[in-house]
């Protein structure tokens, strides 16, 4: 367990170190650098809250003014929170906070986990979206995106039968120009559950499609797990394999995380690294064209046919 543990962390310092370079910031900083888009939608969010929290307040009390004097917990409220509070700070107080106080933290580190579980929701369908907009404002002319179609609802697939289940694509790129769309499922990390998905989602593509004339099938990712890249990048069905290529935000940050191939190695944990086989796979995957870029891909999609 250790092992792996440390594997991931080198993996983290090692992209961490490449990202703060090519944004010529450090590692600090660069967290900050990245997060501008969400921390300007967030000042909207927080606003609307607020309006949303003084409502609920004047609300709540209105509602209790029934049940004057017979102490009943405040909306809201948490004492293991504040109490945990309490005790790691109390070697540090020369007097007792007033509880109030500690209600005011104790809320104030909800709205924190609150905005944060607002950021995780990002990397769903708000990663979807971003990428069917990176689409449009990306490639040619023609070129569009829609995100969370149903298959049956693509041009080329059966339409829905009286038993059939809706299976939604997460994106689909499309120009008039071409004689079918493609198929993108987009998975921001993929875990075993995902995997299975991914499979039952590709052999339901199959069923629908009307024509049997087969379609251009992708994965866009940021997993950076190299036995999970590799399981993607080599599944195959019929032998062929069910992704024509699968996609990395950025492969560049893979291959820094990994560190340099064998022969660049420089000291120890770095030999340590480059001898894992799962990532020299991946190296080659890169190499072969199976695991390309997001930049790549967009490139790709203007001759796409």
């Amino acid at each position: 367990m250790g092992a792996c543990v440390w594997s991931w962390y080198a993996r983290s310092l090692a992209f961490h170190h490449w990202l703060a370079g090519e944004f010529q910031s450090t590692p600090l900083e660069v967290g900050k650098q990245l997060d501008w888009l969400f921390q300007k939608a967030l000042d909207g969010y927080l606003k609307a809250l607020a309006r949303e929290q003084r409502t609920q307040k004047e609300n709540s009390e209105r509602q209790r003014a029934v049940y004057a004097g017979q102490d009943f917990p405040l909306p809201g409220a948490d004492p293991e929170i504040e109490r945990i509070i309490g005790d790691a700070l109390k070697p540090y107080f020369s007097t007792q906070p007033p509880e109030h106080v500690f209600d005011t933290v104790a809320e104030r580190l909800r709205e924190y986990w609150k905005q944060e579980n607002k950021r995780k929701n990002l990397l769903g369908e708000g990663f979807e979206d971003v990428l069917a907009a990176v689409v449009k404002a990306a490639c040619v002319a023609g070129i569009q995106a829609r995100t969370r179609i149903s298959i049956a609802d693509v041009a080329g697939f059966h339409p829905l039968g009286a038993k059939d289940k809706a299976t939604k694509v997460d994106v689909i790129v499309e120009n008039p120009q071409w004689t079918r769309p493609a198929l993108v499922n987009v998975k921001w990390s993929i875990r075993a559950d995902r995997e299975d998905q991914l499979w039952d989602d590709f052999k339901e593509y199959v069923r629908f499609d009307r024509d049997q004339r087969g379609f251009d099938h992708y994965l866009i990712t940021n997993e950076f797990d190299p036995a999970r890249l590799n399981a993607v990048c080599d599944r195959r069905e019929a032998n062929n394999f069910i992704f024509k290529q699968v996609v990395h935000i950025n492969t560049d940050g893979v291959l820094a995380a990994y560190g340099p191939p064998p022969a660049a190695v420089q000291n120890a944990e770095q030999a340590k690294r480059a001898a894992d086989s799962s990532m020299q796979r991946v190296r080659q995957q890169v190499q072969q064209g199976r695991l390309i870029s997001l930049s790549q891909w967009l490139a790709g999609l203007g001759t796409h046919g």
